[in-house]
């Protein structure tokens, strides 16, 4: 490694840190993604309604008034029961307490990765990354569960690994999409020790909520939240960037009219990315779930950072790779400082907003590609030389 490049990695890693230490102070503190499990879990602590719109318990337990969250936490509720020890402190300490426990998540990525601690921090500049860290969500510590349970599936541990991946699908939903490779690869006692996981936490939710609650979370909470935001600029995944291109979209003006185009390629690229997760190795089931998705928020990208690592690798998918991850890194408080900045010369809204899902399209392109060549490539002819054991024979 050379000089240079450790300065380098010294530089970004300190930017980011800096920024998104000073990001933890407060008023700012109080405007982070991490106020919905913590305001959830002041709620149940009291013995008040968990679906409390989260701004209402801002107003409550905060010093500083947000509406950033005008609506009941989308988390599933055993969430809130997790977050309880966090109110034991004030919500000003917290913030910066969970983004030192992000770093030392991130540092521990990378190592398993490969990466060195500098590396691993430069990450942090990353706009995905640093957006993910800042608002403080939850897509670290799901990434540390899911390399974990890939790494005991890698050994053989599948009782270990099931468990481990049903326990990021019971943070949030989603990462049960993480299981589709196994159940192609029909790892059966991987996808039990997963569903009995998930099953766990599916009685705590009915425990901490009631069967009520459990319903009203499922059939009103979750769908009505979700409607909120798949229609806007916040959706980065596919489905979000042909609504806003074609017809459909709440925030932007469409480039082409063309409404009924969106649901039959929305389900086009569904299928396709159901059939690649299927083929795909484990660790590029994330690139296939940014993909296919209905609603994928602009910090999911750092999920897909194995597979980034592994296309990097490979020389002659590196440059497209680093022009997918150029495109993932056009997140949604980016293209706002590039509107501000350019004014009436900025391009469409509807164009900028499809910058990312591009970037997971091309990404999905070529982690296939990927798989394709390593499927293909065929082992080197052993010459026999007469008069030469095979052993002794030379290899072209």
């Amino acid at each position: 490694m050379t000089r240079r490049l450790r300065m380098t990695q010294a530089c970004l890693a300190g930017i980011a840190l800096g920024s998104l230490i000073a990001g933890t102070l407060p008023p700012r503190s109080y405007n982070k993604d991490l106020q919905v499990q913590y305001l959830s879990a002041r709620a149940l602590r009291d013995g008040i309604d968990l679906f409390t719109p989260v701004s209402e318990l801002a107003a409550r337990y905060l010093p500083a008034t947000t509406d950033t969250f005008p609506h009941p936490g989308p988390h599933p509720p055993v969430l809130a029961v997790l977050s309880v020890p966090l109110t034991l402190l004030p919500f000003a300490v917290i913030v910066p307490l969970w983004l030192g426990l992000n770093l030392v998540l991130l540092t521990t990525v990378g190592r398993w990765l490969g990466l060195s601690r500098r590396a691993s921090l430069a990450l942090a500049a990353w706009p995905p990354l640093w957006c993910l860290l800042y608002i403080g969500q939850l897509e670290l510590l799901i990434l540390t569960l899911a390399l974990l349970g890939w790494r005991c599936a890698a050994a053989g541990c599948d009782g270990r690994a099931g468990s481990w991946l049903g326990l990021a699908a019971v943070l949030k939903l989603y990462p049960v999409f993480l299981l589709v490779p196994f159940v192609a690869r029909r790892r059966t006692r991987l996808l039990l020790a997963a569903g009995t996981v998930i099953t766990l936490g599916q009685l705590a939710n009915l425990a901490t909520v009631g069967p009520a609650g459990f319903v009203r979370y499922y059939v009103d909470v979750l769908p009505r939240v979700a409607a909120l935001y798949d229609h806007q600029g916040l959706n980065s995944s596919p489905y979000g960037a042909l609504l806003r291109v074609f017809g459909g979209a709440d925030d932007v003006s469409p480039i082409i009219h063309a409404p009924d185009v969106v649901l039959p390629a929305t389900i086009v690229i569904a299928l396709v990315a159901i059939v690649t997760l299927a083929i795909l190795d484990p660790e590029a089931a994330p690139a296939a779930a940014l993909v296919g998705l209905p609603i994928v928020w602009y910090y999911y990208a750092p999920l897909a950072l194995p597979q980034i690592l592994v296309l990097l690798r490979s020389a002659s998918l590196r440059r497209t790779t680093l022009l997918a991850v150029g495109a993932m890194s056009f997140v949604l408080p980016l293209v706002n400082v590039v509107v501000q900045w350019c004014g009436r010369t900025a391009p469409p809204m509807a164009v900028l907003l499809a910058v990312q899902p591009a970037g997971f399209l091309v990404l999905l392109a070529l982690s296939v590609v990927h798989h394709v060549t390593a499927r293909t490539i065929l082992p080197p002819r052993t010459i026999i030389v007469p008069g030469k054991s095979p052993a002794g024979a030379s290899a072209t």
